[in-house]
């Protein structure tokens, strides 16, 4: 009887020491280490006397460095810098010798225009000397305002004949609350100046006569339209109309020394237009 007792008060601490410890502390995953593999290595193979290295190990032009004559330091030729960084190789084009010469030094000077020009004085074998005088395209970029609040930028590039654009854009700001659905005929306040903002491009080709250029240019014009009015809060804006539409200019570039001073009038939306910039 006794020894049944002793079984039966020992049950509650079996069944307490089946409780898992996960419940305390959870498992967490084993970062195994990746067992690697060691590559096997290849036995090198000897270099045969009759097998050139640059089988294996080709040769590599890293650094180009410019071709000189023998036993000199003077640059002959460099295809890569001919043009003197304008685009492609124009030297050949504006005159200059492709062979028969020893060596150039780059120079520049002022043509009738008062533009300044590339140049390059070649040294022949026989020691005259000649000098290529390059035609470079002149180019010109500068900021401009409209007279109806916009302000933008112009470029052109070109000699006697010159490619132009410009971009403009209103610049006035719009401090109203905008009612998308409002409609005028439900105001019940006073009304003053439409609000208009626009975005305009063109685009055209002029003629230079010595520092001066005419131009004619075509461009394209979005133009948003608020109605706008105003009571003791502030101002009130609400839809009116929204248009693109296609328009011409007319215009002028003059040059004085390295400034460009620019003119324009659109009248199909009678608007003049000035420009001040840099030109090189």
């Amino acid at each position: 009887m006794k020894n049944l007792f002793l079984i039966f008060s020992m049950v509650p601490m079996l069944s307490i020491g089946q409780v898992s410890n996960w419940r305390t502390s959870p498992p967490t995953q084993q970062q195994s280490t990746p067992q690697r593999s060691t590559p096997s290595v290849q036995p090198s193979v000897p270099q045969k006397n009759d097998v050139s290295s640059w089988r294996s190990d080709p040769p590599r032009n890293n650094n180009r460095q410019p071709q000189t004559r023998p036993g000199s330091n003077i640059i002959i030729r460099d295809p890569y810098w001919n043009n003197y960084g304008w685009g492609w190789n124009r030297w050949d084009m504006w005159g200059a010798p492709s062979f028969g010469w020893n060596y150039f030094s780059p120079s520049w000077y002022f043509n009738d225009w008062g533009y300044r020009q590339p140049a390059r004085i070649y040294v022949y074998d026989n020691g005259k000397k000649d000098t290529i005088r390059g035609k470079k395209p002149i180019i010109s970029f500068g900021i401009q305002k409209t007279t109806d609040k916009q302000i933008g930028g112009f470029f052109t590039i070109g000699n006697k004949g010159y490619f132009i654009t410009e971009y403009n854009s209103s610049f006035e700001r719009d401090n109203s609350t905008f009612f998308q659905y409002g409609n005028i005929t439900q105001v019940d306040f006073p009304m003053v100046n439409d609000l208009v903002q626009k975005n305009s491009f063109y685009i055209g080709a002029g003629k230079r006569i010595k520092r001066t250029g005419v131009h004619l240019m075509i461009g394209t014009i979005s133009e948003d339209v608020k109605w706008r009015g105003k009571d003791a809060l502030g101002y009130i804006t609400f839809p009116k109309y929204k248009d693109r539409f296609t328009t011409v200019k007319i215009g002028a570039i003059h040059d004085y020394k390295n400034f460009t001073i620019k003119f324009d009038y659109d009248p199909i939306i009678s608007n003049g237009t000035f420009g001040l910039g840099v030109n090189f």
